[in-house]
Parts: structure tokens; sequence; C-alpha cells
């Protein structure tokens, strides 16, 4: 059974108090009681953070961020909460992203040199086919007419 602890700011007389002096255990804390902004670029994880992180199975790419505590007395207090590791919430210093800028610019080269080889491919079967079917119009004219080609 895991032993819920408090703060040493925040004695709990109360058992059944469980959000008195914010007990900042992972269940009584709401995630709105923090605030992120990203601080880099997204980039693509690693596979053991596809299988272990959470913010890495959604998308398998993850962007640093930089977590304040909207409340100032946990701002206050943070350094404290770090004593108690097994209770304390720490912020994420990552989030899921869902495009890596590098990987989206080389599939967007990629497929725009698709499209233009298929464009030069299709306009080539086109100009000869054309050919082949004004040359085949001018053998039945001449066949028609009595005309012999050389």
């Amino acid at each position: 059974m895991h032993e819920r602890r408090t703060p040493p700011f925040g004695i709990v007389e109360d058992s059944n108090r469980r959000l008195g002096n914010y007990t900042h255990s992972h269940e009584t804390v709401n995630k709105s009681t923090y605030s992120c902004y990203s601080i880099g670029e997204c980039e693509v994880c690693s596979p053991l953070e596809k299988k272990t992180q959470p913010y890495c199975s959604e998308f398998g790419n993850k962007q640093a961020v930089r977590c304040e505590w909207d409340d100032p007395e946990l701002a206050d207090r943070k350094s404290q909460t770090m004593i108690y590791d097994d209770d304390s919430i720490s912020l994420p210093s990552f989030q899921s992203c869902p495009r890596v800028k590098m990987i989206e610019q080389k599939r967007l080269i990629r497929f725009e040199v698709t499209v233009i080889l298929t464009a030069i491919v299709s306009i080539t079967i086109f100009i000869w086919r054309q050919k082949k079917i004004t040359q085949e119009q001018y053998q039945r004219l001449a066949k028609r007419i009595g005309v012999t080609i050389i």
C-alpha cells in the first residue's frame, strides 16, 4: 500500500482532508495548476522513449517545454517537495507534438519530386502516343489516296 505524505510546509491533521495544503500527490493535484510553453523544436523519440514515455506514445515525437507552477505558493515551495520524490509532482519537461519539421520537409520534397517525375513520364508518354497516332493517320491517308511512303 502506498503511503501518502505531505511536504514539510503543510501537516495534515485530518485524514479525511486530502486536498488541504496541497498534498502534492499525483492523484490529488490537478494538471491545470501549472502552465507550459515550448522551448524547443519537435523531434523524434527514441525507440525506448516510445515504449516508456507517455508523451511519445501518441505521435512518436517530443518537444521540450518549460513548465511553471500557476500557484505562487507552490512555486515558492517547490524545492521543499523535492525531498519527497515518491509523492512529489515533477513538472513535465517534454510534451507530445504531431510533426517534426525536418521529417515533414523531407516528405514534402519527396512528394514534389514524385509528382515532377510522374509529370515528366506522363508528358513523354503523351507526346510519344500523339506522334504514333499522327503517323498512323498519315499512313492510312496515304494508303487511301495511293501515295507510297518510303
